[in-house]
């Protein structure tokens, strides 16, 4: 089995040393199974996590109302033990198992699912995940309208204006009037579209989309009343939602053993959302009483300190045990948990190890089961291995622009970038395993979806050319610039080979600058970077994971762009029956108008409910098209690398571990085959 481990062992012997990582004995029980996590959650709290990392701790402490089955990851039966939908798709009755319960013996009851799905959404909590619930009625509304109400009229705070104030001040500036350009530069500048898409009023529908005449004086006024009306519609909204939601509407108990989910319009991917770690319910009764306590010593009762060892109450397979930060996470089996028969590890340890060569080593020399980490530099010795398990995943690997700042406010710097790349050549002579070229965001696989063709491809000719245009030529007037990644290996290698691209082909000079997982996820949310590396695992079979992000503000956008038609289109494509009134006005600005009047044609024409359904299904498909097509033909917010081909290193005593496109990999369904484990070692 390791017969290639000489050649590997004398250069991770270098890198050792290079890194100066030491590792002592312990003398706890030995874990059952040992993995490579990558690197230092930043959190447990399952409404505040984003990461892989996290993630995979977060799923195997707390289960929600559904689990993906290990192998297949179709949604199976978890905290709910079966369900109801409704025949027009938009409601879901979950009946919760009685015999689900915390770790600390209280039983699990949707009222716990109610609450937390109401705390994942409450904008004091700022989940950048928020967003996946928002297909349930009133989630979007009670998440996002205050904080657009006090965007729109206030209050804010001490130096800043609202949008109303803004546009009082533009209209005084200009009594004659702004020219198009000048105004959708100034609503970019406040994110008005954002704010108030959606809105029914038509003076602020033509204001949006204003790009032919001058805007006058006069309109700004009008323009600036509408918001103010818009601002009180949204606040009615948000002041129904904030009684509301998780009470009784969206989602809410109707008893103990009995959850409602009411959603906006169909959605065929609600039940794999069920079983997304952010659907994770947390435990009121913990959380409450802790802040309780902090209050009564006069404390901050904002602390988040619930899902720390020494205090956590899940309800899942696992319980946390430990966390020892820069040593490991150690879970144990859960002997509370409904199913606990059916789990076959009992102690797990993950090691937050972000040196690849450092976590190879671990591996190899049998302190480790599985490592996801694998050092691409060494990938043609590994990939020889008959432990290392290889599959095409449904992630891309992409860097974001941050579209606030020069010269990526420009989109045709943006293109001439994401022409300058050779992403063939990174794949060829640093990955080496196969991945496909990325020119867009979806991957293949992605069931009826049709994607455009590529609107980018690799051409440095053509990339000066649009530079210069730019004002740009020969990179002149660029200050040097930093291509941000987090720490990793290949990300380092990655990112040194882009920079060397960008100046060679077009004289660009930027940097690649490392942060810690924290730090960098700090900093692109911030927009505190020019480019900034980047990775997207598909949350569900469907391109809405891998789309919906890119709408205004959206919690995982982080690029600070924005565009209204975009944001319609993915709008659109969650309740396909809204746009069909509204197609005649849109369709003008699309690409394939004629195939998406056909469409259109062919939804209204359906007349019994599975030919309904049908045809929205391809509607529904198509508007994505239409919206991945601003993405890399017009737009260019984002450059797509390369789509991954997965690899890890399994060892073979492990059971129960499967390939996926997802790369998800659940410990409720690993076993240890303990007569092997002698000889893996």
């Amino acid at each position: 089995m390791y017969r290639n481990l000489l050649g590997i062992g004398a250069v991770i012997a270098v890198a050792l040393l290079l890194v100066g990582v030491t590792f002592s004995a312990s003398k706890e029980q030995p874990a059952d199974f040992v993995f490579l996590n990558g690197t230092e959650p930043k959190s447990l709290d399952p409404h505040v996590i984003t990461g892989q990392p996290e993630g995979r701790i977060a799923d195997s402490i707390f289960e929600s109302l559904t689990y993906r089955d290990p192998k297949t990851l179709k949604p199976q039966p978890g905290s709910a033990e079966r369900w109801e939908i409704s025949p027009d798709k938009k409601t879901y009755t979950f009946h919760m198992r009685k015999e689900a319960k915390w770790s600390d013996g209280k039983p699990v009851t949707a009222h716990d699912f109610a609450w937390s799905w109401r705390r994942l959404q409450d904008p004091a909590v700022g989940s950048e995940y928020a967003y996946i619930l928002h297909p349930i009625k009133w989630a979007e509304v009670f998440n996002l309208y205050s904080g657009h109400v006090e965007r729109l009229v206030g209050p804010v705070r001490e130096g800043k204006k609202t949008i109303v104030e803004a546009l009082e001040a533009l209209r005084e500036a200009n009594p004659n009037g702004v020219e198009p350009a000048a105004w959708q530069k100034f609503l970019g500048q406040q994110h008005a579209n954002d704010v108030v898409k959606g809105s029914p009023d038509p003076v602020i529908q033509a204001a949006l989309i204003e790009r032919t005449n001058k805007v006058t004086a006069e309109r700004i006024g009008r323009v600036a009343a509408a918001f103010r009306k818009e601002a009180e519609r949204r606040r009615e909204l948000f002041e129904y939602a904030d009684k509301h939601f998780g009470v009784d509407a969206g989602v809410y108990a109707k008893d103990d053993h009995t959850l409602i989910v009411e959603l906006n319009a169909p959605t065929p991917y609600f039940l794999e959302l069920t079983a997304f770690y952010s659907s994770h319910p947390v435990p009121r009764h913990l959380i409450e009483r802790l802040d309780k306590e902090r209050k009564e010593r006069g404390e901050d009762e904002g602390i988040e300190d619930w899902f720390l060892p020494e205090n956590i109450v899940s309800n899942g397979p696992f319980r946390l045990k430990a966390w020892r930060v820069g040593d490991k996470i150690r879970m144990v089996k859960s002997e509370t948990y409904w199913n606990k028969d059916s789990i076959r590890l009992n102690v797990i340890d993950a090691l937050p190890i972000e040196n690849y060569n450092t976590s190879l080593n671990v591996y190899l020399v049998g302190d480790a089961d599985w490592n996801p980490n694998v050092p691409t530099a060494i990938m043609d010795t590994l990939k020889t291995r008959d432990d290392i398990q290889l599959s095409s995943g449904m992630i891309v690997y992409y860097y974001r622009f941050n579209t606030t700042r020069k010269p990526f406010n420009d989109k045709r710097v943006r293109k001439a970038v994401a022409m300058s790349v050779d992403r063939q050549l990174i794949i060829d002579e640093i990955l080496k395993l196969g991945q496909t070229p990325a020119f867009r965001l979806t991957p293949p696989g992605l069931g009826d979806y049709d994607p455009p063709p590529d609107g980018i491809k690799y051409d440095p000719e053509g990339a000066r050319k649009l530079l210069a245009e730019a004002g740009y030529p020969g990179g002149k007037g660029i200050p040097p610039l930093a291509l941000l990644f987090n720490t990793s290996e290949t990300h380092k290698t990655i990112a040194e080979e882009v920079a060397a691209q960008l100046k060679r082909e077009l004289g660009i000079d930027i940097k690649p600058l490392n942060q810690e997982w924290q730090m960098y996820q700090a900093s692109t949310l911030a927009l505190e970077y020019d480019i900034a590396r980047a990775g997207w695992i598909g949350d569900y079979l469907d391109p809405n994971t891998f789309l919906d992000m890119w709408i205004t503000n959206g919690g995982n956008n982080q690029t600070g762009w924005s565009n209204a038609l975009y944001d319609s289109l993915i709008a659109y494509a969650a309740d396909v029956s809204k746009f069909v009134p509204d197609a005649e006005t849109v369709i003008p600005k699309l690409k394939e108008q004629e195939r998406t009047r056909e469409l259109v044609k062919a939804f209204q024409q359906a007349d019994d409910p599975a030919a309904k359904a049908a045809a929205g299904g391809e509607l529904r498909m198509h508007l994505f098209r239409e919206a991945e097509t601003i993405l890399f033909h017009d737009e260019f917010p984002v450059m797509p690398i390369y789509f991954y081909v997965t690899s890890n290193l399994v060892r073979h005593h492990v059971h129960g571990w499967y390939k996926n496109p997802q790369d998800i990999h659940l410990m409720r369904g690993i076993w240890i085959d303990r007569s092997k484990r002698a000889e893996d070692r």
